[in-house]
């Protein structure tokens, strides 16, 4: 009896070897995989030549031009509250 515990914790622990080293190679293999993905784009971006930018700044529109004379009730807030005539 004392025979078969052994054997069984001894193959528990072999398990637990075997498992533990399958999964230590995958993820190294997934890391050294990611980092060769990074030297890949590390010399492409290295050698590509520059994109020129260019700021341009954008052309504020001018207001458009009145198309007919002020309006009645502009001109009278012009008179009453400011005391300015239009023109």
């Amino acid at each position: 009896m004392m025979m078969d515990v052994q054997i069984a914790w001894q193959l528990l622990a072999i398990w637990a070897i075997v498992v533990s080293t399958i999964v230590w190679f995958v993820r190294d293999e997934r890391r050294l995989e990611s980092e060769r993905a990074l030297v890949r784009a590390a010399r492409y971006y290295a050698h590509v030549p520059m994109r020129r930018q260019i700021n341009r700044p954008e052309a504020i529109p001018l207001p458009k031009p009145r198309s007919s004379a002020i309006r009645h009730s502009d001109r009278a807030y012009f008179q009453r509250a400011l005391g300015i005539e239009p023109r």
